[in-house]
């Protein structure tokens, strides 16, 4: 049996050599020795590709819209040189998205398709104001006849960066091009408490299968307006709107569609009516109104107002035979008032006024009266 001395030699010398293999490997990956794989390549930095990218017809012409970021793919905004491409082409009747692969579509696009404008500077700020692009393509009025169909376009859109690099274009969207609908006629608006209604008339009487869209946009907008106020396309000729405010004025005008969406191919729009609804409603009165007497205070309470511009309510006192004066105000989120100026054994009269956010406010008729006095004996 090994002596202690030789068994703990035996040791050191094992952890001699394995602290030298370490070292040794150490050095080797320091070094670069082993097996390279193959070089990477370069990331390249691009225009973020436009999104979002749809098409429509307003009248004779094409509308392109897409979201735009003006960025690059690290995240760095493109210089005031970038410009942004929107690309148009006629494809052959077989070249249809949906019926080849998007791959097949891409590269026959960018083999075949003509920039149909280049948008840079102050030009470029104006189309993209909002964030979206907005681009009306006039070149495309040829729309045909009610038995001949205009031509088919495909529109795609790409971004260029003050370096000459280009995004990947955006898939190309389809529209065929067809004769627009007449624009309404006789668009009438008449305000109201908390809405605009609007009426009008088809720009083709005897048409029983027309759609509208209703639009508005502030009279200090000089952009045609492209989304609709209504949700869906509505087949009756009047619309209400409730989504305003007060003292601003709008312009509404209406577009006709023959049929359903998508595409939006839509008549021109109707002439505009301008309106500037103020709010000359008063909320109404109060209701509930109840007094008590609690400690050294007269107390009142009523029931809250439902109006959603509502700011506060007024209170009103008054002795026999004299007038109403306020002696008090709460915010709207308040629905009692404690008296504390009541004069022992006098029998006062009370009222509540509600009153809205209106520039000047409305405020509404009082509610009705109630009666309560404090004991002439402080004791009582």
């Amino acid at each position: 049996m090994p002596s202690a001395a030789t068994r703990h030699a035996s040791r050191a010398f094992r952890l001699r050599a394995a602290l030298c293999v370490l070292l040794a490997a150490g050095a080797a990956a320091a070094s670069g020795c082993g097996k390279k794989g193959p070089p990477l390549p370069p990331v390249r930095i691009l225009p973020r590709p436009a999104q979002n990218v749809h098409v429509r017809q307003l009248g004779p012409d094409i509308v392109i819209e897409s979201t735009l970021s003006l960025s690059r793919t690290d995240g760095s905004p493109l210089g005031p040189g970038a410009a942004v491409h929107v690309m148009k082409m006629r494809p052959a009747p077989t070249l249809k998205p949906g019926g080849v692969s998007v791959r097949y579509l891409m590269l026959v696009f960018q083999k075949e398709a003509k920039v149909a404008v280049s948008l840079s500077g102050a030009e470029l700020q104006r189309a993209t104001a909002s964030g979206r692009l907005v681009y009306l393509d006039r070149a495309a009025a040829d729309v045909g006849t009610g038995a001949v169909p205009g031509p088919r376009y495909l529109y795609s859109v790409q971004i260029v960066d003050e370096r000459g690099e280009r995004s990947p274009p955006s898939v190309p969207q389809e529209i065929q091009v067809a004769p627009p609908p007449k624009a309404p006629v006789g668009l009438v608006a008449t305000a109201a408490e908390g809405e605009v209604r609007l009426s009008w008339e088809s720009g083709q009487p005897g048409t029983t299968k027309e759609l509208f869209n209703v639009y508005r946009r502030a009279a200090a907008e000089e952009d045609v307006p492209l989304q609709p106020l209504n949700l869906a396309p509505i087949p009756d000729r009047t619309y209400v709107d409730t989504k305003f405010q007060y003292g601003e004025t709008y312009r509404y005008s209406v577009r006709a569609l023959l049929t359903p969406p998508p595409p939006m191919r839509e008549s021109a729009p109707s002439a505009e009516v301008e309106v500037r609804p103020l709010d000359v409603y008063s909320p109404k009165a109060p209701t509930g109104l109840a007094a008590a007497v609690e400690g050294q205070a007269i107390k009142l309470y009523w029931f809250p107002n439902s109006e959603p511009d509502l700011r506060s309510y007024r209170i009103y006192r008054r002795q026999e035979g004299e007038e109403f004066r306020q002696i008090g105000k709460v915010d709207a989120a308040e629905t009692s008032f404690a008296d504390t100026t009541a004069a022992r054994g006098v029998r006062y009269h009370y009222a509540v006024s509600a009153v809205d956010g209106a520039t000047p406010p409305n405020e509404s008729a009082r509610s009705e009266e109630v009666s309560e006095g404090l004991p002439a004996d402080a004791s009582g």
